[in-house]
């Protein structure tokens, strides 16, 4: 998972990648800006992923709750991949 960050931030020159983005911005906020452009759009590529929407219900929001798709401690910078994606790797 962090390799898709990794990517874009080598490969594209982005200061962070998308998932990690999506954790600064906060994963309830990124759903409810899809839920807005499936409703005004429609089309299944505008639909909330599952994974988002599991996310959020369980309360995994990103930074604001401390675990997104990766784990933050208080003050400090390094990324670490949340527990749950941990075991996709093996």
């Amino acid at each position: 998972m962090d390799e898709i960050d990794t990517v874009m931030k080598l490969g594209m020159a982005h200061p962070m990648g998308p998932l990690q983005l999506a954790d600064f911005i906060g994963l309830d906020v990124c759903l409810a800006i899809m839920n807005v452009l499936h409703e005004g759009i429609g089309g299944y590529k505008y639909a909330p992923c599952p994974l988002l929407i599991d996310m959020v219900d369980n309360k995994v929001l990103g930074m604001k709750t401390g675990v997104g798709f990766y784990q933050y401690t208080a003050g400090s910078k390094e990324l670490t991949v949340a527990n749950r994606f941990k075991r996709l790797r093996n």
